[in-house]
């Protein structure tokens, strides 16, 4: 017989030790998770032992709910079942228990940022009755030219900014795409999170927001850039160039990674990823529901 239950905030142990058992070959990709892993998890994504489930098949964990909570939504981080226990509709009876509590203790909106190309994921929350909402992307910038006559020609300086001079600024369009990126959780990472900004003699003209060089995980190459934004005209596109070259330079080198866009940041004339060396990578659906009572 299988029983559900809801994790308390001593279980990290738990939900990492079902994570890992109901991995499947759909995941041989993924890194490894741990309770060291989840505390950083609830810090940078508000992951809540509350929000998140295990399911037993006696003592044996079969299914696991990871759920990440903020005043707007939460998130389902992740949703695994064990492949031997598949098409028991365990995912299904996560996803619905969930959604039960929340219609009770709020919030109402529920999310999932789905890989498009799991398809059985994708068609659960179909058959679920969730909403395809938008596809979102990763882009990534390969290792460039150490071109250091970039910033040849200009007197626009180059300098840090403390994260809340960055969110401050105007400049920083707030996502309505990944839930990694959005602004409003920086504020709780403010000692891992790097900001800068390229300055004319006038203004601040273009700012990049990245994962601070000692916090990037130590099996993780790419440096995350969080968030970026210019002023419209060719010293908001320059400044943003400049930037992005500044910061790859000082990270070795290394490719950058912006995760989980849409369409409609991709688009914004005033930082054209595109010709700024960006290449589409990973592809996901966000998914959303409301919650409802069983």
């Amino acid at each position: 017989m299988t029983a559900y239950r809801f994790c308390r905030s001593d279980d990290l142990g738990l939900l990492a030790e079902a994570h890992e058992h109901c991995r499947g070959p759909e995941h041989a990709d993924a890194q490894p998770l741990d309770r060291a892993r989840l505390k950083e998890l609830i810090r940078e994504l508000d992951l809540w032992s509350s929000s998140s489930m295990v399911a037993f098949e006696s003592t044996e964990p079969v299914g696991v709910l990871l759920g990440c909570k903020r005043d707007s939504a939460t998130l389902v981080l992740a949703l695994r079942v064990h492949p031997a226990h598949r098409r028991k509709g365990h995912a299904r009876h996560l996803l619905t228990s969930l959604s039960s509590k929340l219609a009770i203790l709020g919030p109402p909106r529920l999310v999932a940022e789905v890989p498009a190309d799991r398809p059985a994921a994708l068609a659960l929350f179909d058959a679920c009755g969730w909403r395809r909402e938008e596809a979102l992307v990763d882009l990534r910038r390969a290792p460039q030219a150490d071109d250091r006559s970039a910033t040849a020609g200009t007197d626009s300086p180059i300098a840090p900014l403390a994260l809340e001079e960055a969110l401050a600024s105007g400049l920083l369009t707030p996502s309505t795409a990944g839930w990694k990126r959005d602004p409003q959780a920086f504020a709780r990472q403010a000692d891992r999170l790097g900001a800068i900004g390229f300055f004319s003699a006038e203004r601040l003209e273009a700012v990049v927001v990245h994962r601070a060089l000692h916090a990037r995980p130590a099996a993780q190459r790419d440096l995350e850039i969080l968030a970026l934004g210019a002023t419209e005209g060719e010293l908001g596109r320059l400044g943003v160039a400049l930037l992005l070259a500044d910061v790859q330079r000082r990270a070795g080198n290394a490719p950058l990674s912006l995760p989980r866009l849409s369409q409609a940041e991709i688009a914004t004339p005033a930082t054209p990823l595109f010709e700024l060396f960006f290449e589409p990578n990973s592809e996901y659906v966000r998914f959303a529901t409301e919650a409802k009572s069983a």
